[in-house]
């Protein structure tokens, strides 16, 4: 991949890369440990932004707006998911399903309510949560099977 604008010379860069690399690869430079495969999507990551810093004006600011557009696009299909009954149903079921797969209203709000501190978990602030009367399962038995 050479996308890279003739003006820009990128290859002391990409020495310094190969020197860092040479020092922590552990699979003598076969490309499968941690350091070779970082390094190259480094490697990459770099000529992208050279690539794209290059462009001329007009073709970023194009970018900008297909961005704007889409993002403009998606917000509008948000609010007509929303609208609609059917699919507020569908995710009502996956919602209640999911519920109950991770062991009731109570453990769902134990397990997510790090992430909403100090109030309800959404979706059962405004319902009464009955105690879980599943019994429990011993200590020593393993996990069920999974029911599909």
């Amino acid at each position: 991949m050479t996308d890279e604008s003739p003006g820009v010379d990128l290859s002391g860069l990409h020495g310094e890369l190969d020197r860092l690399k040479a020092q922590l690869c552990r699979c003598q430079h076969q490309g499968t440990c941690v350091a070779c495969r970082g390094f190259e999507v480094v490697r990459q990551q770099v000529q992208v932004v050279v690539a794209a810093a290059s462009q001329p004006v007009l073709m970023q600011v194009a970018q900008e707006v297909a961005i704007k557009d889409l993002m403009t696009q998606l917000g509008g299909l948000q609010e007509k998911l929303a609208e609609d009954p059917q699919w507020q149903e569908l995710m009502a079921r996956l919602f209640e399903r999911v519920q109950d797969d991770l062991g009731g209203p109570e453990s769902l709000q134990q397990m997510f309510g790090g992430l909403f501190p100090g109030e309800a978990f959404p979706g059962t602030e405004d319902r009464q949560i009955p105690p879980d009367d599943r019994p429990s399962r011993p200590k020593d038995d393993p996990d069920p099977p999974a029911h599909r």
